[in-house]
């Protein structure tokens, strides 16, 4: 369930079986606060909680920031961050919606090339001009921003005619939502990346050692390179299923996305520090995540408690996992 390096010797910690079973205690757990989650929802909520619409919603809400935190595993597993992905969500919407009156393919194509573009502005900074990624990032989350302020002279875009790409945000394949069955998709090609070919395990290598991973051959530049390009892709994609279920193309959506995505990775058990990356604990974080929010929704919470409480999870989790290395 998680991808370790062949080659390269990585950092104490980050690979072989002692490794490979922490992440399979951690995705157990997950699946247990999954459980508490949904016990704990139906005594203090009872059916409002429990309902299919609600699990039903609690998926596509959480799918969006779902495609967004497979990329992130990517970029976490190599010891990197994209603090942009928010921002891109916004701009990569904002850049299909001025060819809103060419269709929905056009919209969708627009809207992940410009996902792809800005994604590898930020791995050719990172990758040849060594910026570190914090900062590359940082400066990418206020050039998309801005540019989807811009581009859209700061009003939202209405995409109502768009009806299939309204379908990828609101519609259903026998009941379930499709904005979840393309962060199925999404995570099953994560997955398969991640465990099932080399790229995959020269991620994990860079972000164990990666000196050893150079010396032992691997394109350490092209590969950073590369998982910038797959999250700015990922954030074309979440872009498309959140202009769909809003039927719009905002200027501010998609404002602290990166920090969602952030923290379901952590949460599921990919190291800050690099080295390790799990698809299926990426998962499960952000159903978690999903569900703490929309209970705390329900009970009427105010919004800054609810930021209190998603600050003290990550912060939780960091340490939880400080502590497991």
């Amino acid at each position: 369930m998680t991808a370790t390096p062949a080659a390269p010797a990585a950092k104490r910690g980050s690979s072989g079986a002692g490794s490979r079973r922490t992440f399979d205690v951690q995705e157990y757990a997950l699946v247990g606060v999954i459980a508490l989650l949904l016990i704990a929802g139906g005594i203090l909520e009872g059916s409002s909680f429990l309902s299919k619409d609600n699990m039903f919603n609690v998926l596509r809400q959480g799918s969006i920031v779902g495609v967004l935190a497979i990329g992130m595993t990517f970029v976490i597993a190599t010891a990197g961050i994209d603090l942009s992905v928010g921002s891109m969500v916004a701009a990569c919407g904002v850049a299909g919606g001025l060819l809103v009156d060419s269709g929905d393919l056009m919209f969708i194509v627009a809207a992940l090339a410009f996902g792809i573009a800005l994604g590898a502005i930020n791995g050719a900074a990172i990758s040849y001009g060594k910026v570190v990624p914090f900062i590359a990032t940082l400066a990418m989350l206020l050039i998309a921003r801005g540019l989807a302020l811009w581009m859209s002279d700061k009003t939202p875009i209405s995409l109502f005619s768009l009806e299939s790409v309204r379908w990828f945000g609101t519609g259903e394949v026998l009941t379930i939502p499709s904005s979840l069955i393309v962060f199925l998709v999404v995570a099953g090609i994560g997955w398969m990346l991640l465990n099932r070919t080399p790229y995959g395990r020269y991620v994990v290598a860079i972000g164990g050692n990666t000196e050893a991973a150079r010396i032992a051959g691997v394109k350490v530049q092209r590969i950073l390179f590369s998982v910038y390009v797959l999250s700015g892709l990922c954030a074309g994609i979440a872009a498309v299923l959140l202009c769909g279920r809003l039927a719009s193309a905002s200027p501010v959506s998609g404002q602290l996305y990166e920090l969602d995505a952030i923290a379901a990775v952590v949460i599921g058990g990919t190291s800050l520090a690099g080295g390790r990356a799990t698809i299926v604990g990426t998962v499960l974080g952000v159903i978690t995540f999903a569900l703490v929010f929309n209970l705390l929704t329900l009970m009427n919470l105010a919004v800054e408690i609810q930021q209190v409480t998603k600050g003290l999870i990550i912060l939780a989790a960091v340490l939880l996992q400080r502590r497991n290395n």
